[in-house]
């Protein structure tokens, strides 16, 4: 029986090993599983702040884009305005020409330096 009891103590310890190398072996497993997932998280992290990084500098060229952008276009504006004031103005000379014209406070006809005809005016009582 002692022998017996040897062998059982002898079967269980052999067990246990087996188990705990078994053990050894998962738990070196997910130690390398968590030092790859570290180096993947690591360039992770070093993308997310290139990314970061590219975000800024566009934010900065776009905005310098901008910028440049609605320069040309407020000069390109001014001038156009200036352009359309002008005409209108013209346009605006023109008529009041006409219509002086038209209500004979402007004589037309030949340029001699002959002074109008004198108003008529009415008898004196």
């Amino acid at each position: 029986m002692a022998k017996d009891n040897a062998k059982k103590q002898a079967n269980t310890v052999q067990a246990l090993t087996e188990r705990t190398e078994e053990v050894a072996l998962i738990l070196m497993k997910n130690v390398e599983t968590v030092q790859e997932r570290a180096g993947k998280l690591a360039d992770a992290d070093e993308r997310a702040e290139a990314l970061k990084e590219s975000s800024k500098h566009f934010e900065k060229t776009s905005i310098r884009l901008k910028r440049s952008y609605d320069e040309e276009n407020s000069c390109c504006n001014q001038k156009k305005r200036k352009l359309v004031v002008v005409i209108v103005v013209g346009v605006l000379v023109i008529i009041l020409i006409i219509v002086l014209l038209a209500t004979g406070v402007i004589p037309a006809g030949s340029s001699s330096s002959t002074p109008p005809p004198p108003m008529p005016t009415a008898p004196k009582p």
